[in-house]
């Protein structure tokens, strides 16, 4: 079962952007070049998001030209190995076309690095094409309430052991490098866009590590983590 991270926000839902009974209502944009995938992503997405209006793209050209015509879209979904595509620069670009609507990837990428990268550039969201329908519109409502959604297992490679109680081993929080970097920072009062400064990466970044950290603590804000992090530090455990 995938576990994914999911950061709230209190961002406000865009203009377009209607929930009924549970549904969206907006501009949706599906851009990948793989005709069937996309023409059934979308005939799968218009079952159950009654009164949205849909959008495609079959390359980047195609979808700058459209993005730039529908300045009120909801959202975009993005194919990062869409023709023309530049992965340095591609999300980048149509952040500043599709603002403020969210990007959310959908990949056939299992790539950690992938995950990041598309987070640092101004992705919203990051989902594997493997996953279901169950998935793609938790992700969808996440991101369009202003959050961060990325499967936990897409972020750390492997499915770690089980938590005990407090969401850590014995040994205490299992964390990568850049996890404990963050948490460091994190610790010592830094906010999200000084940590993202300090270790060169995106504010997106930064906050779905601290997602991941939160759930491995057993923690839901930022308060408790502190708390927590002087409690293991009692216990003589120091991140990073």
């Amino acid at each position: 079962m995938t576990t994914a991270v999911r950061v709230s926000g209190s961002q406000a839902l865009q203009s377009g952007h209607q929930v009924n009974n549970g549904t969206w209502r907006m501009k949706v944009v599906i851009a990948d070049d793989h005709v069937i995938f996309r023409q059934g992503l979308r005939l799968a997405l218009e079952a159950i998001q009654a009164g949205s209006e849909f959008f495609e793209a079959g390359d980047f050209e195609t979808l700058l030209r459209l993005v730039t015509r529908q300045r009120d879209l909801g959202l975009l979904i993005l194919d990062l190995n869409m023709p023309g595509l530049s992965r340095s620069t591609g999300i980048a670009t149509l952040r500043g076309h599709v603002a403020p609507a969210p990007i959310l990837v959908l990949s056939a990428s299992d790539d950690s690095e992938d995950v990041f990268a598309s987070l640092a550039s101004g992705a919203s969201g990051y989902v594997h094409k493997s996953a279901g329908m169950d998935v793609l519109t938790e992700a969808i409502r996440t991101v369009g309430l202003g959050g961060v959604y990325v499967p936990r297992d897409l972020v750390t490679g492997v499915r770690p052991p089980p938590p005990n109680a407090r969401g850590a081993t014995a040994e205490g929080p299992r964390l990568t490098p850049r996890q404990a970097d963050v948490l460091r920072l994190a610790a010592e009062g830094h906010a999200n866009k000084e940590i993202a400064f300090r270790l060169g990466m995106g504010e997106g970044t930064v906050k779905a590590h601290l997602s991941l950290v939160m759930r491995e603590l057993g923690v839901h804000n930022r308060v408790q983590l502190l708390r927590e992090v002087e409690r293991l530090k009692a216990g003589g455990w120091m991140p990073g």
